[in-house]
């Protein structure tokens, strides 16, 4: 991570002139203030346009937001569930505090409203945006700096029947964000050749790698955490299929796996299902996808319209780490698919998304509370994610490549 005097030597010597106040003490406070703040204070000298402008004071700023615990810190983003779509965030303290009567903050964004978001992965406040179901325009976009860049086609192959993931996530060794597509063709026997592609922002390019045979990975975006991308994955070895999670590290690009935890529901195939749809499922099959709370690596295990357990890994990669947080009922009134969004430090508060309604699930008395968003009660929340704000560029080091948004 940066230091003071790197971030000093971004500013003109002649251009230093507060009275009283070391550079470090100023640029100590100003790592700490929200985004809002500090894209206004860009305005109040050339040095401070040049200090929060630089990447080495949005590394530091991301840094200190991503260790604070303040719920004032971490936003919501939320998306209409109907065309055209309408975009808001509000803070997480809000969320939790006030049900009723948020403080909305309407967003605008790059691309039409009226295209369908096929995709979406969040790294370090920067979400890659997947927009349409067929031409997969990629969009790189902060919603606290409204900055945004659309990526270079990939080429992708085009089959009769293609299925795409992508992965999102930040290579430190590089300094370089990384996109992920992969794309193939399954059969009626389970054979999945994954064709992989990997865009680098640096080099504003993308390259083919080895093809990763013989498995189906999940349609889902892959969840990004300690420098890899996860992605849940059934495996054809010819006599059997099984299921694991499959991580690519962004660093060195190489595969690796992780096993399931031993639990019921994952003694064999028969008795999963990831990531399909639901609806020919008999009551209480399990339905199993990844997901990340915070900064742990999770299993959302559903048991169709009975339960959700939610699984968490402690210890990355670690033999045993893997332990249920808390369990979370389908009641009336709770819609047909359970997604968490966040989970209190004790387990005993769960903000989820339902698929049309924000919900607070109350462990300690087993209660559903209803999150009331009136400006989206027409539409309903499509979807719903936990972000927390930075100021990172989808241009990497360049500086106002594309001005804001209003």
């Amino acid at each position: 991570m940066s230091t003071n005097n790197e971030m000093k030597n971004t500013i003109p010597n002649d251009q230093i002139h507060i009275p009283n106040f070391p550079l470090e003490i100023i640029i100590e406070i100003l790592s700490r203030l929200p985004v809002k703040s500090l894209l206004k204070f860009k305005s109040v000298s050339k040095s401070w346009l040049s200090l929060i402008s630089s990447s080495h004071f949005s590394k530091s700023h991301l840094n200190i937001s991503s260790r604070n615990n303040n719920l004032s810190y971490k936003n919501l983003l939320l998306l209409s569930m109907y065309l055209p779509h309408s975009l808001y965030s509000c803070t997480l303290y809000s969320t939790l505090h006030e049900k009723s009567n948020l403080c909305l903050n309407k967003l605008n964004f790059p691309w039409n409203p009226s295209n369908i978001i096929a995709g979406v992965s969040l790294c370090n406040g920067l979400f890659l945006i997947c927009i349409g179901m067929y031409n997969n325009n990629l969009y790189l976009w902060n919603p606290s700096t409204r900055k945004n860049k659309i990526l270079p086609f990939s080429s992708c192959t085009k089959y009769s029947r293609c299925d795409v993931t992508f992965g999102f996530g930040y290579d430190e060794f590089n300094d370089d964000y990384k996109v992920v597509e992969i794309y193939g063709v399954y059969d009626i026997h389970y054979v999945y050749d994954a064709n992989i592609k990997i865009y680098s922002l640096r080099s504003n390019s993308w390259k083919i790698m080895k093809k990763y045979s013989d498995a189906l990975f999940s349609s889902d975006s892959g969840v990004f955490l300690n420098g890899c991308v996860h992605w849940a994955v059934a495996h054809n070895d010819g006599s059997c299929i099984y299921w694991d999670i499959v991580s690519l590290n962004l660093e060195n690009e190489k595969f690796g796996n992780f096993a399931l935890p031993s639990f019921d529901g994952f003694d064999g195939f028969d008795n999963s299902r990831s990531l399909g749809d639901s609806s020919d499922c008999e009551l209480g099959t399990m339905n199993w996808s990844l997901g990340k709370l915070g900064d742990f690596l999770c299993l959302f295990c559903d048991y169709y319209k009975v339960k959700l357990d939610v699984w968490i890994m402690k210890e990355y990669n670690a033999k045993g780490c893997w332990i249920k947080s808390v369990s979370l009922p389908y009641v009336r009134g709770v819609g047909p698919c359970i997604s968490p969004l966040w989970i209190s430090d004790i387990g005993g508060e769960v903000l989820l998304h339902d698929g049309t309604h924000v919900m607070v699930y109350d462990s300690r008395n087993d209660e559903y509370k209803r999150v009331e968003i009136r400006e989206m009660d027409g539409d309903g929340v499509g979807a719903a994610t936990v972000y927390a704000e930075s100021l990172v560029s989808p241009y990497l080091d360049s500086i106002e490549n594309t001005p804001e948004m209003q």
